[in-house]
């Protein structure tokens, strides 16, 4: 019969490079998570883009396209440009919404941005549109959205 060697057992402590390691990786981890959520900043010339096209968007297509150029532009007089644009599109084409519906099914920025574009610096007879649609005019496969899109209607109205 063949005798089973002693093999050393693990004791707490034993592997302090481990622990250093883990330490090293998680350091790395949340330094990368606070690069990658810090805003890029906006050009003079991305700024004169985006104010040139941000209230003229008629379309959630061009929206979109907009938004993934120059999101990181969104302040100040782009953003009231945007947020025309989004009531626009939602007062005066609500039946694009399916649209809108299928844009931001995987780009969940879009859909936060869209929202977050029904806001108090609308005229507020497009606001009272914006709810009026959401609510009696809704699509059956975007309750979800149009109970989005009638909450920060809502909200902009008690601003």
């Amino acid at each position: 019969m063949a005798k089973i060697a002693n093999l050393p057992t693990r004791k707490a402590g034993r592997f302090p490079h481990l622990k250093k390691l883990l330490f090293v990786s998680l350091v790395f981890a949340l330094s990368s998570q606070t690069t990658y959520g810090q805003r890029q900043s906006c050009t003079v010339a991305q700024a004169e883009k985006a104010e040139q096209e941000a209230d003229g968007l008629r379309t959630w297509d061009a929206l979109y396209q907009s938004f993934h150029r120059f999101s990181h532009c969104d302040d100040g007089a782009i953003a009231e440009g945007y947020s025309e644009s989004v009531a626009r599109i939602l007062a005066d084409h609500w039946e694009a919404l399916p649209r809108f519906a299928v844009l931001p099914s995987n780009d969940k920025p879009f859909q936060k941005f869209v929202l977050g574009h029904v806001d108090a610096t609308l005229n507020m007879d497009d606001v009272k549109t914006i709810r009026t649609n959401a609510i009696h005019h809704c699509p059956a496969a975007q309750s979800d959205l149009c109970k989005q899109l009638r909450v920060a209607a809502e909200s902009a109205m008690k601003e």
